[in-house]
């Protein structure tokens, strides 16, 4: 039998996973919103419904399982009629890095009170009942082993719009819809991470979904071998509107989608929130609030440099301050700012030449990406402006170099430049199930510290506040170089990288801020090795 609601409820809330009072405040909407009250807190408190699931599995003392953990064991499939797998809801598996000497069985339905009997008497030996959640199960018996249970037909409306609801639900920034050899696997990406969703498609489900996405952008669905983009709105049940870019592309076995879902989470944060040190934060306050200079956040695509501007200009709006911003998109609406959407007639260049007719304070330009862009963002700095702007590179130190090479003078850039923050995003440990364990003598070395200290990291566990992965949000690295008057001379002289590096006063770089945010147990140092900081944290101390 499934899992009654009302166990899933009181799982969730001995778990920690919701409280009381959320519970109370969801049942008021139920009615309103015609949902269910899992449904209903899942949208209110953006959990994604296999976190009761995983509650409720902690509760039992049983083990809950990822789509991506396990794989069914289509030998022992042989001694399980197919009447059996329906109406005990079971199926064999093997589980991802464990031994297969016990017998592992999954279900969504593990309160039926003859399903251990059962077991017993087919496999004669004792079974490990592990726990999955129905769309998972559901996924597992329609594609791995082709038994359908009895379905009106596949609906690719409903289908998607309940796609883009869970993919809300777990925090996705992008949704994969990848065609495979025999069904169409979907995968989000969560906290900068792809994960396998539990839920997939057959070949002609998947086929039918793409088509509808299609007709939703506005795309070609005759058109299925050539590259398309396009972009649609979504709103759900609880009435959160968001927009969705989409990218279509043929492969070998059918049509591939991405989306990437934008505006899900308009969440202002602070600076502070962000994950800059006291110091930093300092620094940057003073900086930004200068009357005039310019200020560039760099780094990879994704790394969260427009979050930071978002913060910076949340910081400084005020009654008096006028802010005009040139972005493409604009992915955040903030009050009190002028917001200027790019389009076929308007470029960062001509906004920039306007803005300078509207007696800014500050101006934000959402990227720097050619001469023409930077030569008049670092003139409005020169002439009485705060301009802030983000740039393509590595580091903070390598973004003056890549000004030289568009075509700026050294002079032009000292003269305007006052900072340049470079940041990386890593998964931030769930602070719920996070483990502490003594640092042995490789993750010492690993963080250029002596082998006679004596301190604890912190390690990924998983829980059901977490889905089970060991990390909820994400924070950032940060490196920080701000500009004085030596080094101000030192570029306008032409100073490389490393004279930059070697005299700068006031810099902190990447790898050391990681480090430290490691030994305050607020990330892991394997998401130091992702981001490819470990191996410079000894360089870093030479």
């Amino acid at each position: 039998m499934s899992i009654r609601e009302k166990w899933l409820l009181e799982a969730a809330v001995n778990q920690g996973l919701i409280t009381e009072q959320q519970q109370a405040e969801a049942r008021l909407n139920t009615r309103r919103l015609q949902l269910d009250l899992v449904t209903t807190l899942c949208y209110q408190q953006r959990l994604p419904p296999s976190s009761f699931y995983h509650a409720y599995a902690t509760q039992r003392g049983l083990l809950y399982l990822r789509a991506s953990k396990f794989w069914i064991n289509h030998k022992q499939m042989t001694l399980i009629p197919q009447s059996f797998v329906h109406q005990f809801r079971i199926l064999p598996i093997d589980i991802k890095g464990e031994s297969n000497e016990q017998v592992h069985v999954v279900t969504d339905s593990p309160e039926n009170p003859t399903l251990d009997k059962q077991l017993a008497r087919l496999f004669k030996t004792e079974v490990i009942l592990c726990v999955v959640d129905p769309d998972t199960f559901e996924s597992c018996l329609r594609i791995d082993l082709d038994l359908h249970t009895p379905e009106t037909g596949f609906d690719a409306v409903k289908s998607f719009e309940q796609l883009l609801n869970q993919a809300y639900m777990h925090r996705a920034s992008d949704i994969h819809i990848e065609p495979q050899v025999d069904h169409y696997l979907i995968r989000l990406r969560v906290d900068g991470r792809l994960q396998q969703f539990g839920k997939r498609f057959s070949l002609s489900e998947g086929s039918s979904l793409v088509s509808r996405i299609k007709v939703m952008s506005n795309l070609d669905i005759a058109e299925t071998r050539m590259p398309q983009d396009g972009g649609a709105d979504h709103v759900t049940p609880y009435n959160i509107e968001f927009e969705m870019r989409v990218a279509t592309a043929p492969t070998k076995h059918g049509e591939r989608v991405t989306l990437r879902l934008l505006g899900t989470d308009n969440q202002l944060f602070t600076l502070k929130q962000l994950g800059m040190s006291d110091e930093t934060l300092d620094q940057f306050g003073r900086v930004i609030a200068q009357p005039h200079g310019i200020v560039l956040i760099t780094g990879p695509t994704g790394s969260g440099k427009s979050t930071t501007l978002y913060a910076a200009l949340s910081q400084l709006k005020s009654e008096s301050t006028n802010i005009l911003t040139a972005e493409d998109p604009v992915e955040m609406v903030v009050e009190g700012v002028s917001q200027v959407q790019m389009n076929a007639k308007v470029n960062f260049a001509s906004a920039l030449r306007s803005f300078l007719r509207h007696d800014p304070d500050v101006i934000m330009v959402g990227e720097i990406r050619d001469a023409e862009t930077a030569e008049i963002a670092l003139k409005a700095a020169n002439t009485g402006h705060m301009v802030l702007s983000t740039l393509h590179t590595n580091s903070a130190i390598a973004s003056i170099t890549r000004l030289k090479n568009i075509g700026l003078e050294p002079f032009m850039i000292a003269s305007s430049l006052q900072g340049i923050v470079a940041q990386r995003l890593a998964r931030k440990l769930c602070p719920h199930c996070k483990l502490e364990m003594p640092a042995d003598y490789s993750e010492l070395s690993a963080l250029g510290l002596d082998m006679d200290q004596s301190i604890s990291l912190y390690h990924p566990q998983g829980c059901s506040l977490c889905d089970g992965t060991g990390f909820k949000g994400r924070i950032a690295f940060f490196e920080t170089l701000w500009i004085d008057d030596f080094l101000r001379e030192l570029i306008t002289k032409g100073g490389d990288e490393q004279q930059i590096r070697k005299n700068a006063q006031h810099y902190i770089s990447l790898v050391s801020d990681g480090r430290a945010k490691v030994l305050q147990g607020l990330t892991s140092l394997e998401e130091l090795r992702h981001l490819g900081l470990a191996n410079q944290l000894v360089e870093d101390d030479v």
